[in-house]
């Protein structure tokens, strides 16, 4: 194994999840990417959720929870993607290779959540590389 992606939003489930996957790599000597993803279901809600600010707020809160992963995990790469969170954090796998993706069981809740089911669910059914949710 050498190439881990950890998918991150800041929850509590993350935290562990980022923890986890740090223990693995140091264990392996495996690469961390770290990704927080922009879920832009939010914007096809409604005009009012589709403006500049409100996605530059949402850009702005992933870059400062990137950060934090970051400073948890030094060695590790960080990325911000947009779109649908399974459907990114699968094909940034894919894209680099990866031979496990760390995710938490539960994380911050949208309406997409409710609607389509946990990120975390959509990602083992959609991911080439095996997939580990922790609780």
């Amino acid at each position: 194994m050498k190439t881990i992606v950890v998918g991150f939003d800041g929850s509590q489930q993350a935290h562990k999840a980022l923890n986890t996957a740090k223990e693995l790599a140091e264990k392996l000597g495996a690469k961390i990417y770290i990704v927080y993803v922009v879920d832009t279901a939010i914007f096809s809600l409604s005009e009012a959720f589709s403006t500049p600010t409100i996605a530059k707020s949402l850009r702005e809160e992933g870059e400062k929870l990137l950060r934090e992963a970051k400073s948890a995990v030094p060695s590790a790469e960080v990325k911000l993607l947009e779109g649908d969170p399974s459907h990114e954090i699968a094909a940034f796998a894919k894209s680099v290779g990866a031979d496990l993706i760390v995710v938490g069981s539960r994380g911050l809740s949208t309406i997409r959540r409710s609607l389509l089911g946990s990120v975390a669910g959509r990602l083992v059914q959609e991911a080439e590389a095996s997939v580990l949710v922790v609780k």
